[in-house]
């Protein structure tokens, strides 16, 4: 428990700034060639990264997991529809859009050159998110 409570900590926190223009959070899953992993989380954006908590069940355990995505390049597509490619610490890149057009509906699409993508959460996602972490917002 005490590990979802620091992970959740780091995805609290957020820059001042461009980060305004972003909801609190962003719940996500983790694909592999379009189907879900069985990892879901929340993703915060901020002027310069995307900090990512993820879960994963194992066992009836819940394994929470810390990512930073720093972000290299950032463009501002149109209004509130914006290109990035980031890099976490592990040194994955990947690169996608982040779309805040519909404020009560954000999307969010990263892929890394190994196939995984960081997307919106899915049914699966929130079918494996009521039943193990009931009580956490994961965000919209």
């Amino acid at each position: 428990m005490r590990k979802i409570i620091i992970c959740l900590f780091v995805c609290a926190i957020s820059s001042l700034g461009f980060a305004a223009v972003f909801p609190e959070s962003i719940a996500i899953e983790f694909q592999e060639q379009g189907k879900f992993t069985g990892i879901i989380g929340k993703a915060h954006i901020t002027e310069k990264a995307i900090e990512v908590v993820t879960f994963a069940e194992q066992k009836g355990t819940v394994i929470p997991f810390a990512f930073i995505y720093t972000i290299l390049e950032k463009e501002n597509k149109t209004d509130n529809f914006y290109k990035v490619k980031c890099i976490n610490q592990l040194g994955v890149v990947s690169t996608g859009t982040i779309d805040l057009r519909d404020r009560t509906n954000p999307k969010i699409t990263l892929a890394s050159d190994k196939g995984i993508t960081i997307t919106n959460i899915s049914d699966g996602g929130r079918k494996m998110k009521k039943e193990f972490l009931p009580k956490v917002d994961l965000g919209k």
